[in-house]
């Protein structure tokens, strides 16, 4: 695997994690979302269905990303 999810993380069906990712505790990653290379998603993150984060992001703790965000 290229990237990196914590084991109390949940990903969906068909999501793309790009090389070099990390995904940190109690994550949710809903079904079509695309998260970019090299990013990282803080702890109690939640990125909601067809949500598409590009490369080299960085989301901080407790932040909720809804359907519609390109």
């Amino acid at each position: 695997m290229s990237y990196f999810v914590h084991e109390s993380s949940y990903i969906d069906e068909d999501v793309t994690i790009g090389t070099g990712t990390k995904i940190w505790h109690f994550c949710h990653v809903q079904k079509d979302a695309r998260i970019g290379e090299n990013c990282s998603l803080g702890q109690n993150v939640n990125i909601a269905n067809n949500v598409k984060i590009g490369n080299g992001v960085k989301i901080q703790n407790n932040v909720s990303v809804y359907e519609g965000v390109e």
